[in-house]
């Protein structure tokens, strides 16, 4: 409905005040260090859709495109970093799905050991690729620089395609 209302909404969560210098963004008032769903690149669209929609294509706010996906990709890089232990481009940790009723807590240590490969975290994290290409996209018709990033999320979106769902005879 308010596309400058929503930026400032952006602008702030994605500012120091908010945004760990390591990337991470807070989840929830009671745990700061857990993780939720990475929808702020997702939400980053919406607004530059809405603004296209409200003020037509010469209207783009690069200024506010640009700031946003610099901080979004140091997130971006948090999660590949903290959340894929294993570097295989499967994610974890965290309120990351529909649900908010567990047997255990996800953010903690499984109470058998090991670790908790969720599909959910995985899948968040194939949508933030999406997105982050989108916004390259974007960003490349303006500044070449931009390019490179469009490669990246096309190749991190396909090892978390392929990491979901492997090639082979017996790929499960």
């Amino acid at each position: 409905v308010d596309p400058d209302f929503a930026k400032g909404q952006l602008d702030l969560m994605l500012s120091p005040a908010y945004l760990h210098p390591s990337g991470q963004i807070p989840a929830y008032e009671w745990n700061f260090s857990d993780v939720n769903p990475p929808v702020h690149a997702f939400a980053t669209l919406l607004v530059h859709n809405l603004d296209l929609e409200l003020g037509g294509d010469d209207d783009i706010d690069v200024t506010f495109l640009r700031e946003s996906f610099h901080k979004l990709l140091l997130t971006f890089t948090w999660w590949v970093n903290r959340k894929d232990p294993s570097g295989r481009s499967v994610f974890e940790g965290g309120f990351l799905g529909l649900d908010n009723i567990g047997v255990f807590d996800r953010s903690a240590a499984l109470p058998t050991g090991g670790r908790l490969e969720q599909a959910d975290g995985t899948a968040w994290m194939a949508l933030y690729s999406q997105n982050m290409l989108d916004l390259s996209l974007i960003l490349a018709e303006r500044d070449p620089t931009y390019e490179d990033f469009i490669l990246k999320f096309l190749l991190r979106f396909f090892w978390i395609a392929a990491a979901m769902d492997p090639v082979g005879e017996h790929p499960d």
